[in-house]
């Protein structure tokens, strides 16, 4: 076996794997198997209160100021941007593999044509 057609095999190979898992990565993106997790708020420490000496502190000190998740809409977004960047990724490394098919039987037919 020649370095060119171990090369082609291999190639083809790594292409079509990564195209393979691209499509199911797209697929696993869009599968909607059940409602959208809901995210909680993250909080940040307010404020620091200075405490005069003698005063009775309460056990919390500082004040957390609650910040609002990220709309679902920006996440569904997200999600089909992520989902659509996954095809395309598959469409092209489909499209590469077909081409290194190509090129492997055009290289067998000029073989065949230079017999005769």
């Amino acid at each position: 076996m020649s370095v060119g057609r171990s090369i082609g095999r291999i190639a083809l190979l790594v292409l079509s794997g990564s195209a393979t898992l691209s499509l199911i990565g797209a697929i696993a993106e869009t599968a909607n198997t059940g409602p959208t997790p809901q995210i909680a708020g993250v909080t940040r420490p307010g404020p620091v209160v200075e405490v005069a000496p003698g005063e009775v502190v309460p056990a919390r000190t500082s004040r957390q100021v609650a910040t609002a998740p990220a709309p679902a809409r920006d996440r569904d977004f997200e999600r089909w941007l992520r989902a659509i960047s996954y095809a395309l990724t598959a469409l092209a490394g489909f499209a590469a593999a077909g081409l290194v098919v190509l090129l492997r039987i055009a290289s067998a037919l000029s073989k065949i044509a230079d017999r005769d």
